[in-house]
């Protein structure tokens, strides 16, 4: 359940980062997605959803793959500045493999900022 809800948590959060930014492009990932398969009806708040998914899955898979080491990490620094870091280090990932420009900046760092919490509130239960 506390998986669940963190998924969910970082899944909306990200899209809301990816929606409310202005200047977004995600039309190289459209292009790439119609290489394989057209889709007639294609909503940009799909890709939108896809790209959420994506970052809550890298995020979730580096949080479980990078626990061991949390406790060394945490001897010279403080969980916080660790979770900022998976998160950062998950959706410059995915923006970059999916090629995503034009997203907003203060978005970024207003999603960075909450999901680092959500991590860090999650982490104390």
């Amino acid at each position: 359940m506390k998986n669940i809800t963190k998924f969910s948590v970082i899944s909306i959060s990200s899209y809301l980062a990816i929606q409310n930014s202005e200047f977004i492009d995600v039309g190289q990932l459209i292009g790439d997605i119609e290489r394989f398969y057209t889709f007639e009806n294609l909503q940009l708040s799909y890709i939108y959803f896809l790209i959420s998914i994506l970052i809550s899955c890298l995020t979730l898979y580096l949080m479980y793959f990078l626990k061991p080491f949390i406790e060394i990490y945490l001897l010279y620094y403080f969980r916080f500045s660790f979770y900022f870091l998976i998160n950062l280090l998950s959706i410059s990932t995915v923006f970059i493999i999916l090629r995503i420009y034009g997203y907003s900046r203060l978005n970024l760092l207003i999603y960075l900022i909450f999901s680092s919490f959500v991590f860090t509130f999650f982490a104390r239960k």
